[in-house]
């Protein structure tokens, strides 16, 4: 089956046991193994980073007593002695009934959870059926580097040592098919990687070998970060417990980097699979070598079974940055500048200080705020080049105004006679911090959801009476949101005068929330609110209206609702979303039927909801996972991993290139007479018409003139009007003229031959393509849909 089984060096299950379990294990060390709490807690003395431990139960008793409340509301239960994953639970947030969810979705009761602890303690999931103990730990969120691989869970890594010498590795992604274990057997993804460099090679999956992802995507060419760093914790790990023969199991933490999962002394042998070599061929070349340290086993493993080149850029990754007793450092302000002065470096004190006056002077500029626990402050800065999120203490700091502390020197290595060039800054440095602009204006824009805040607070009640009545004119009424909007407004009205692709980006986003605020401020004021939209929207220019005309002026048929066997109820249609998402590995969002929803789908916070009553016909469906799911869920998805806030939350102007790819792309799987392909044009004459006539007369106009649906007409014609506050009037809500202006964009990029691939990095806005590729640091799109991947 594999090329690589023709080799004697392949190692078997026997083999393994004779040759390196019983011959390198002794029995303490093995027992030691077995029990996942005393492996980390004398590992975690010694210096190995671990998962902090939040509580264990060891009997009935405690089961009964344990007050889940106590817990915080991610975290993981695990049974001590358990094999292959079983018996783990992923607890990630709460219920309004103070319920946990399992794997953020599902609700599960305490008494639920009292009766899986006690299964643990029986021992259904332990080694050898023994008595066991259950624990709660913190859960470890994926480093960014896993992204691409769109794991169901932790992914990990595991790195077999023999004679403190690294020997092979693998990544283990889970995957639905395994139910979010990092376990190859249950149907997980094993990529082997080069020992040199970290760098992923081949791919299994239920023992067959795979040369791409499930949801598309190379497997090979990707860079594992902290390489160096895992190997030699490993390699630490086998020398402090004594296990000859070892299996380390590593997760990397957004946060915490490199972590131990647990230690296994009778490892599997997929890994040879995974990177198409015998692992017994390797096991020899390094038995009987002496090894003096961990640091030398890395070293031979890298140059014995590592690619011959290690690339300079890995070396630069894994090193450390090397700080003097004296550093600069930058203090991030609230309003995306930056304060720079000298701080004392000093691993003797634990926690970081900042002299009281500058506490003072920082806190006047939104850098520094206080904590829950008293005498603490959260302040943000940079030191060596990395970003630091800390709590600092006020007090006495010598010659300069802070002390950093070995809290906040993890990653660093120190070097007295190190000298330091730059001089300390007495006074605030207006210093334009563009990653600070994104991150405030991301949190603005944020705070300014548009469409929540022009939907009217009676617009239920006026619902009702407009389908009870053709000409009735409501009148809407909104909440209140002024302080907050005037506070905003005020962090946005200094200019952004950085000329990079980020400030120039940055800067036209400003411009476009200023004028979000003065929409939000006119609501109810009818002629104000126009004229605001129209700023923001624009509104139907003479060439869309001919563009609009001409296109309905070709409709001769059009799709009837579907009858009998064609229709597909809400149900079905949660099933078909549900296997999409699927398929690009989108495991974090859910689909749902809602009672309450005008239209018959709607998309918001990784979160997919159906109306309850709604039918579809097979063309919907196809039609509408090409518009949400293949394109604003994917290309919210990537922008969700780009290092730029402003590519996840959305450029300016990002709309027209949005709803203007989500429709072409529709169009190409509806069928050739679907009167969807009109609804883009039926909107620009429907908004020309709104914006000189009242609501009831644009409902009329919609159905009769349009052949819009009366419940269609309905829909559009308050959409039209929202943002208003007596709809008998002329004017309007003119959002839905980016639909047919980005649609005629898009089919013109594409005419000049352009790749709908570059569309796919994130939020974009066409007009603003070639800027934002010239950001250092752009990522690929993650996933591309189905009919875009080469």
């Amino acid at each position: 089956m594999f090329p690589f089984f023709s080799n004697r060096g392949v190692l078997g299950l026997n083999a393994r046991t004779l040759l390196y379990i019983r011959p390198f294990n002794p029995k303490k060390a093995t027992a030691l193994a077995d029990s996942k709490l005393r492996t980390k807690a004398y590992l975690a003395a010694r210096g190995i980073p671990v998962a902090k431990l939040y509580g264990r139960i060891e009997n009935r008793d405690q089961v009964w007593e344990f007050d889940f409340a106590q817990l915080p509301n991610e975290c993981v239960l695990k049974p001590n002695h358990g094999f292959g994953g079983e018996g783990i639970i992923v607890l990630r947030g709460r219920n309004k009934k103070g319920e946990f969810l399992r794997n953020g979705k599902t609700p599960i009761t305490d008494q639920e959870l009292r009766e899986h602890i006690e299964d643990i303690l029986d021992g259904k999931f332990s080694l050898k059926g023994m008595m066991d103990t259950a624990f709660f730990e913190q859960i470890l969120k994926p480093h960014s580097c896993f992204a691409r691989f769109r794991p169901v869970g932790l992914p990990d890594i595991r790195i077999i040592v023999f004679n403190l010498v690294p020997v092979m590795a693998m990544v283990r992604i889970p995957t639905a098919d395994s139910d979010g274990k990092a376990n190859i057997h249950l149907g997980g993804i094993g990529v082997g990687l080069d020992i040199a460099k970290g760098e992923t090679t081949y791919g299994v999956q239920y023992r067959n070998i795979i040369e791409e992802l499930p949801h598309g995507g190379e497997i090979a060419g990707h860079r594992i970060p902290y390489w160096d760093e895992i190997l030699l914790i490993c390699s630490r790990i086998q020398q402090i417990t004594n296990i000859g023969y070892l299996a380390v199991d590593i997760a990397i933490d957004e946060q915490m980097g490199p972590a131990l999962l647990e230690v296994n002394a009778r490892a599997g042998l997929q890994v040879q699979i995974a990177n198409l070599a015998p692992l017994r061929a390797r096991l020899d070349r390094v038995q009987g070598i002496t090894v003096e340290s961990p640091e030398k086993g890395v070293r031979i493993g890298q140059d014995l079974f590592g690619s011959k080149t290690k690339k300079k850029d890995a070396d630069l990754e894994n090193g450390k940055p090397t700080l003097g007793l004296e550093e600069s450092i930058q203090v991030t302000l609230g309003e995306g500048s930056t304060f720079e002065l000298v701080a004392t470096i000093d691993s003797g004190e634990e926690r970081t200080t900042f002299s009281k006056k500058l506490i003072d002077e920082l806190q006047e500029k939104h850098g520094a705020e206080p904590d829950e626990t008293e005498g603490l402050y959260r302040v943000k800065f940079s030191l060596g080049g990395k970003k630091i999120q800390t709590l600092v203490k006020s007090g006495e700091t010598g010659s300069h105004r802070v002390i950093i502390g070995s809290r906040d020197l993890n990653g660093f290595l120190i070097d007295p006679t190190k000298k330091m060039k730059v001089t300390e800054k007495k006074s605030m440095v207006k210093k334009t911090d563009v990653r600070a602009l994104d991150r405030l204006l991301s949190k603005i824009d944020k705070d300014l959801l548009l469409l929540k805040h022009i939907k009217p607070l009676n617009l239920e009640e006026e619902m009702e009476r407009l389908l009870e009545d053709e000409l009735y004119n409501p009148t809407f009424t909104y909440s209140e949101i002024g302080s907050d909007l005037d506070d905003a407004k005020e962090r946005l009205h200094e200019k952004i005068t950085d000329d990079s692709a980020l400030g120039t980006l940055l800067e036209k986003k400003r411009k476009e929330l200023l004028k979000r605020i003065t929409l939000l401020q006119s609501r109810g004021h009818n002629e104000q609110f126009t004229a605001a939209s129209v700023a923001l929207f624009g509104k139907p220019t003479n060439k869309l209206i001919t563009v609009a005309q001409k296109k309905l002026a070709t409709r001769a048929a059009c799709d009837l609702k579907p009858q009998g066997k064609e229709v597909l109820t809400a149900a079905t249609a949660v099933e078909r979303f549900e296997k999409a998402l699927e398929a690009y590995g989108l495991h974090d969002w859910q689909v749902s039927v809602r009672s309450k929803l005008i239209a018959r789908i709607t998309v918001g916070g990784k979160k997919v909801y159906i109306r309850e009553d709604a039918i579809f016909s097979e063309s919907d469906i196809a039609s509408l996972i090409a518009h949400e799911i293949e394109t604003h869920v994917l290309t919210s998805e990537n922008g969700s991993h780009q290092s730029y806030q402003i590519l996840r939350r959305g450029c300016a102007d990002y709309l027209d290139t949005q709803e203007g790819l989500a429709i072409y792309n529709e169009q190409e799987v509806l069928s050739p007479h679907s009167e969807k392909h009109f609804n883009p044009y039926k909107n620009i004459l429907g908004l020309e018409y709104s914006l000189q006539h009242s609501l009831a007369q644009t409902r009329t106009y919609l159905e009769t003139e349009l052949g819009c649906t009366p419940e269609k007409a309905v829909q559009q014609s308050v959409a039209m009007k929202r943002g208003l506050g007596d709809t008998s009037d002329a004017g309007g809500f003119t959002k839905s003229v980016v639909y047919l202006r980005g649609l005629l964009a898009i089919q013109k990029f594409v005419d000049d031959g352009n790749a709908l691939q570059r569309l796919y990095i994130g939020k974009v806005a066409l007009e603003d393509l070639e800027t934002i590729e010239k950001l250092p640091d752009l990522k690929e799109p993650l996933i591309l849909p189905n009919f875009l991947r080469e």
